[in-house]
């Protein structure tokens, strides 16, 4: 099923992004040195088994709100291989979450899953299941969910995953299934279309074409990029010209992507958002060509690269 860009769902859930050490939040990050507080509702350490397919499991104990659990990974993907999630119950039953958060880019990754109360039921074991005997995950977040309703401009109640830093899930981005493209949408003269279909590494200079039937008067580019550091900017071209540098968020400073490097540098894992508006003469009708330059030696990969296309009333 397509992602809908105006419709997401049923019901919205707020996360509450407090210290690690409080209730509603903990970070467990796998190669920090020291002692750590748990949570009560995290009764034991998380234990790594050293198998032929390395595991990863967080005892949970749900509190007596209806809450529900949003799990944030940073993980290095590899080729090939695959990274699992289970809910495991108190009596050893497993039910598969999600068969593969790996997005085959290649890149250290970041997802998010939302773990419902009634797939919980009570205590049990969020399991984190690798391909191979290196379990390659960084950093690992839980943050308590409480459930809530919205309406958007259709006026019909919608959904989604929306942490307090501002940042926006579809749900079919957090129910552990494949990620599909945004379905095109109109409102009006404005059409939202999908260029990219999955996510891609564009280190290789890979080109976008895109078809304009008729003259617009105004264009906007969205995209999602990951592996472009803070400081590093996307340049884009159309129809063998530079046309300017991709405008790029900055994540919140409570996002589990962020880490300082050795260098002493702070490095931030996971996807970022970049906007450019284009003028309606800058996008003749018939075939244009989209392309991103990345700085030297970079390993980027993007998806969700969107346009909405604002169509002339001539």
């Amino acid at each position: 099923m397509k992602r809908s860009y105006t419709t997401v769902g049923v019901g919205i859930l707020y996360l509450a992004v407090v210290d690690c050490c409080l209730a509603d939040s903990f970070t467990f990050d796998l190669r920090a040195t020291g002692r750590l507080e748990f949570p009560a509702w995290i009764p034991d350490r998380p234990l790594a088994l050293p198998k032929a397919q390395a595991e990863l499991s967080f005892p949970v104990v749900p509190g007596a709100d209806d809450d529900d659990l949003a799990l944030t990974i940073v993980f290095q993907e590899e080729t090939g291989g695959f990274l699992s999630v289970y809910w495991e119950s108190a009596l050893g039953q497993r039910q598969l979450l999600a068969p593969n958060l790996f997005e085959n880019i290649g890149l250290l990754n970041q997802r998010t899953l939302l773990i419902n109360r009634p797939t919980m039921g009570g205590p049990g074991k969020i399991v984190l299941k690798s391909s191979q005997s290196v379990l390659n995950i960084l950093r690992v977040r839980l943050d308590w969910a409480r459930p809530g309703v919205v309406r958007l401009v259709d006026n019909v109640p919608n959904g989604a995953l929306v942490t307090t830093s501002g940042k926006m899930f579809a749900p079919e981005e957090v129910d552990g299934s494949p990620l599909t493209p945004i379905a095109d949408s109109w409102e009006g003269r404005i059409l939202t279309t999908s260029v990219t279909d999955q996510a891609e590494r564009i280190d290789k200079g890979i080109e976008f074409s895109v078809t304009v039937p008729n003259k617009v008067d105004r264009v906007r580019l969205e995209v999602l990029v990951n592996g472009l550091r803070l400081d590093q900017t996307l340049s884009l071209w159309l129809n063998g010209a530079p046309v300017g540098a991709v405008a790029l968020e900055v994540p919140d400073l409570t996002d589990p992507g962020y880490e300082k490097g050795e260098d002493g540098v702070m490095h931030f894992t996971g996807w970022r958002k970049g906007v450019f508006i284009l003028k309606g003469a800058q996008l003749p009708v018939g075939e244009n060509h989209f392309q991103f330059q990345t700085p030297p030696d970079a390993q980027i990969a993007i998806r969700d690269f969107l346009l909405q296309l604002e169509y002339s009333s001539n």
